[in-house]
């Protein structure tokens, strides 16, 4: 007699075996069920109250830093000075006093000598870093980078790019 498997089937038509979704914590369960945000539309307005929560918070203190910023950030690069090393390249501009388009001066043109990444990049971390351009096909029509949506919106890249992956994917979207 063959055994039958039981399968869970989520709210976003996903599905998933009993086993795997038995060993779930219960919010994930929960959210796969029945998630609080299924159906809903964000607007502009929206997105700019959200800010202004996040905003605020930062400045009172009763939001904690993100865990992964500086050094610990998977991304940071150290980067070498005549003082020693940095953990990331934010740090040796904070020391030396100097913008980011002074430092990279530094790094790439006057004082490559002195400044310097202590792991140069491969060619495959930098594509994999800076892929380039993406397009973006919005109601008002496509735009040829994420920043040139985002400017003719009004808001910054990050809710274009939290808009395209989930809050309003039905309106916008990476052109392929």
């Amino acid at each position: 007699m063959e055994k039958k498997k039981a399968i869970v089937t989520l709210a976003n038509g996903g599905q998933v075996s009993w086993e795997e979704f038995s060993c779930w914590t219960e919010n994930k369960q929960r959210m796969g069920l029945h998630p609080h945000a299924k159906g809903m539309s964000w607007g502009v307005s929206h997105s700019e109250k959200m800010r202004q929560i996040v905003k605020a918070s930062y400045e009172n203190g009763t939001r904690k830093t993100n865990w992964n910023i500086g050094g610990k950030n998977g991304m940071a690069r150290a980067l070498m000075t005549p003082v020693g090393e940095f953990a990331t390249r934010k740090e040796a501009e904070k020391h030396y006093g100097v913008n980011a388009d002074q430092m990279n001066d530094w790094i790439y043109k006057t004082r490559c000598n002195e400044f310097y990444y202590s792991k140069p990049l491969t060619d495959e971390e930098r594509q994999k870093l800076r892929p380039g351009k993406k397009s973006v096909i919005t109601p008002l029509g496509m735009f040829d980078s994420i920043n040139s949506a985002a400017k003719q919106y009004g808001v910054s890249s990050r809710t274009i790019k939290t808009w395209i992956r989930s809050m309003r994917k039905d309106e916008f979207s990476f052109s392929e």
